[in-house]
């Protein structure tokens, strides 16, 4: 692509939430687009039923908000992953999203704080996930950003495991046949706005209190791996 592409954000938050505004930054800094490039959609005003003009689409998290939660726009949210992987339209997906496109295409995802990651998390690349026109840029073992208390538990049929991880074995897939990838780590956020992201939703980590100042300084001090960062951009700009 040589101008900037048009980017549909798929945000999983309340309006109000201040972290929706949050996310759509880091998606433009990472993406390396004009901020009104990357347009925001908010869930809880019903599914786009147009889709003229978007190059590309990314689902981000949701913070205080679960895939398992029984609230019309979430689940209505999962209806709008499907109808992504239906059109064939450039896609990411990270934590939330990637949950919700698990749970959407037929996969298991369950409530498991017992495997809650936060901050930086050492991953592996699975052999298809080394030879991913995507993913096979990042190095064989990498670390990403992570923020969750739920898990993929099963994959759906017709998808393709890319990472894995110790503590939690399924952390990224592309759909077979569509352009549209899917992590449990964010891409998009650096350690710094994992600690405002933290800071944001602190009441719904079970470390909030006197281990969160902790938290905070774990995650401040988390290392990065910049081909993961790259990511975003290099799915916005069709660089795969």
């Amino acid at each position: 692509m040589s101008a900037a592409p048009r980017v549909r954000l798929i945000s999983l938050r309340l309006p109000d939430d201040a972290m929706a505004a949050h996310e759509h930054l880091c998606f433009v800094r990472a993406a390396g687009i004009p901020a009104e490039n990357l347009e925001l959609w908010s869930m809880v005003h019903g599914r786009p039923r147009d889709w003229s003009g978007v190059d590309v689409v990314l689902f981000g998290g949701s913070g205080a908000y679960s895939v398992l939660d029984d609230v019309a726009w979430i689940q209505d949210g999962l209806v709008c992953l499907q109808d992504v992987v239906e059109r064939r339209i450039p896609a990411w997906a990270s934590c939330f999203g990637f949950q919700g496109l698990a749970k959407a295409l037929g996969g298991e995802v369950i409530h498991d704080e017992s495997r809650s990651e936060i901050g930086a998390v050492w991953l592996s690349l699975t052999p298809e996930g080394a030879a991913d026109p995507l993913l096979g840029g990042l190095p064989p073992q990498f670390w990403g950003q992570q923020g969750h208390h739920d898990r993929v538990a099963r994959l759906p049929a017709g998808v393709t495991r890319l990472a894995t991880g110790e503590v939690c074995p399924e952390q990224a897939f592309r759909v077979d046949g569509a352009p549209f990838w899917a992590a449990q780590f964010h891409p998009e956020l650096t350690p710094q706005a994992m600690v405002e992201r933290y800071e944001h939703y602190r009441a719904h980590y079970p470390e909030a209190g006197a281990d969160g100042d902790a938290v905070v300084r774990k995650l401040a001090s988390a290392p990065e791996t910049h081909a993961v960062t790259d990511l975003v951009r290099r799915v916005v700009w069709g660089e795969y």
